[in-house]
């Protein structure tokens, strides 16, 4: 058993033995790095600096976006480094800070697609009362408790981390989440595992009824409207629902993975698993909104057409 102020470092047993696939592993994650950052830049850009743009929809997908580069550089800075390393560990400090990281971009991006969804329904069902109710001081204040919120929460969930003595220092998957530090703690774990299912709770089922009951209002809505109106709102509502199933898919192949036994499933599956949550979304998200969104990408291909003339 080993003493747990001896336990400085973690190796993360979960990349297995890359061999040869390691560079093209690494090839690979370092031009979706880039690409994420590139087509999120483009969005936060586009966003920005045109003033049309400073609706409460467009607000929200500047901060999805934002959210979505906290994410990618929580995870990919040391899974990049690690892809290149023959004995793939990180630190104490540096798990304890990526797991908060981590956890926290999940929570940002359940409750920013849930005041979409918010906003959607606003929009639809009361578009009378629109700019009454989705006023800019309203949308500051739901934004700040959307990040406000989870970073208290998960700030309590770190430090019951914090206190617990460890007994080993192997994790099984290719970055460090809260659950798979607990479980190496030498003594019982029931306070965290009850506080981890209360905050898994309390931070996702809300945005999930949120935004199922948005939906539900825009359907029913939507149903007695006339056919021109049907279309529109399913445009409008398209590219955040492709979003909202994307990450919900994923975020439940991190649950199934984290919290039940997947040993029986093979390696590749279980890392495809763990990590598609903060794979996918940071590069689907701007992708889809930059595609889907008929004003963002006419703005930004003025934008480069301004440039070419000059």
């Amino acid at each position: 058993m080993e003493n747990n102020s001896y336990i400085t470092t973690f190796l993360l047993t979960g990349y297995g033995d890359l061999g040869y696939l390691r560079n093209i592993y690494f090839t690979a994650t370092i031009f979706a790095y880039l690409i994420i950052h590139m087509v999120n830049a483009i969005i936060i850009f586009v966003i920005v600096c045109d003033r049309s743009l400073h609706e409460p929809m467009y607000i929200f997908i500047c901060s999805l976006t934002i959210n979505g580069l906290y994410g990618t550089n929580a995870f990919y800075m040391k899974f990049m480094e690690n892809l290149l390393s023959s004995n793939p560990s990180i630190s104490r400090t540096g798990c304890l800070l990526q797991i908060f990281a981590i956890h926290t971009y999940g929570s940002f991006e359940f409750s920013i697609l849930a005041l979409m969804a918010y906003d959607r329904y606003v929009s639809i069902c009361n578009p009378l009362l629109y700019n009454n109710i989705m006023k800019p001081s309203k949308v500051t204040s739901l934004l700040c408790f959307a990040y406000l919120y989870p970073i208290c929460i998960f700030t309590i969930h770190i430090c019951l981390t914090v206190r617990l003595p460890l007994c080993g220092y192997l994790i099984d998957k290719v970055y460090c989440d809260n659950w798979s530090v607990v479980k190496l703690s030498c003594v019982d774990i029931s306070v965290n595992n009850f506080f981890g299912f209360f905050v898994a709770t309390i931070l996702m089922v809300p945005p999930v009824m949120l935004t199922l009951y948005s939906y539900v209002k825009i359907v029913s809505v939507s149903i007695k409207a006339s056919k021109e109106a049907r279309s529109k709102a399913a445009k409008t509502c398209l590219p955040h629902l492709i979003t909202f199933i994307n990450y919900s898919v994923a975020t439940f192949f991190e649950i199934i993975h984290q919290r039940f036994d997947a040993r029986a499933l093979p390696h590749d599956l279980r890392v495809f698993m763990s990590i598609d949550f903060v794979l996918f979304p940071p590069l689907l998200n701007p992708v889809i909104y930059g595609i889907k969104t008929k004003t963002i990408r006419k703005i930004h291909f003025s934008h480069l057409h301004c440039q070419f003339i000059e």
